[in-house]
């Protein structure tokens, strides 16, 4: 029966978060990558309780680390610093580091990001900045993980910045009350520290375009993120340079915009052989090779508002957002 999604389907997708692996290996196994210390005015402040400015994988004043907070990281994250460290030649150790002094932006935290922003901070990456304008509608319970009773209405960064905090008080986590925009973009990034990467989850074609190439401009690392709506098999999510993207209308059209008004590289059309292929963009996206549905709006429930249909007429479901 298509219409159920078997439970162990469901298990296995929100365990296979692809965006943010696709961070984690830029970030712990990337030895060129560039380490930082943030300093601690350009984030939140610490959790509430520590007065201190040894939270947890901070520089201090002088130089040394807080060694009971990086037991404390050990003991949540040790497994993600092994994990890593058998895929290279970095000890858990370099890579407890590298994840630590790691600074990742999510761009819109709804059904794909909110998923990626707590894969992040369950990972261990240390500076989390979330940048979002949108309150938590009832209609986002079926996809976005902060959407609950007791948080409709509220602000969906503010919302996920107290959970991120409870799965990692000593994470640093930004929150910028804000809409990327086509005359925003470029300034919201090069108003950031330094990032090691950036996660594009704006479902709006035009915003994410400008999100691309801002980043792009500014030789920041960004992996975007196609559209799960009329999708049900997570099995099918794939990641691969957006040149190479197919079956994703959003990306589709960013891609194209890219091409013809920003100067990318043209991308070859199916069948034309080897003589008229291009060289990647290097940029990851992140989308589902199965075919979407064509929206048919006379199916819509026409006494229902729009409120109701928050993510479209063909739906979505967490078992893919979530993957």
């Amino acid at each position: 029966n298509h219409a159920i999604v078997p439970a162990t389907m469901m298990l296995v997708a929100l365990h296979h978060l692809f965006t943010s692996a696709v961070i984690l290996i830029a970030v712990a196994l990337n030895s060129s990558q560039n380490v930082m210390a943030v300093s601690a005015a350009a984030f939140a402040l610490p959790p509430s309780g520590v007065t201190s400015n040894k939270v947890l994988g901070a520089i201090v004043n002088d130089g040394e680390e807080n060694i009971e907070w990086m037991d404390d990281w050990m003991l949540r994250f040790g497994g993600v610093a092994r994990l890593y460290a058998n895929k290279g030649n970095e000890s858990p150790n370099e890579i407890r580091h590298r994840l630590q002094h790691s600074s990742v932006a999510i761009i819109g935290l709804g059904g794909v990001g909110s998923w990626a922003a707590e894969a992040l901070c369950r990972s261990g990456v240390g500076n989390l900045i979330l940048v979002d304008l949108d309150d938590i509608c009832v209609s986002n319970t079926n996809r976005q993980l902060h959407a609950l009773t007791s948080t409709v209405g509220q602000m969906k960064i503010d919302e996920m910045k107290r959970r991120l905090l409870d799965i990692n008080p000593g994470c640093n986590v930004t929150l910028i009350h804000d809409f990327v925009t086509v005359d925003t973009a470029d300034e919201l990034i090069t108003s950031l520290p330094e990032l090691t990467a950036c996660i594009d989850a704006i479902d709006g074609m035009i915003e994410k375009t400008a999100l691309i190439l801002a980043c792009v401009n500014h030789s920041i690392p960004i992996v975007t993120c196609g559209g799960a709506a009329g999708r049900m098999d997570p099995t099918q999510i794939v990641i691969d340079d957006l040149t190479k993207v197919s079956e994703d209308r959003l990306l589709f059209h960013c891609r194209k915009r890219l091409r013809q008004k920003h100067g990318f590289p043209k991308v070859a059309s199916p069948g034309q052989g080897k003589s008229a292929r291009v060289r990647k963009w290097r940029i990851p996206a992140v989308y589902s090779l199965e075919v979407q549905q064509k929206e048919d709006n006379t199916k819509a429930d026409t006494a229902s508002s729009s409120f109701r249909a928050c993510d479209g007429f063909l739906g979505t479901g967490v078992f893919v957002t979530g993957s």
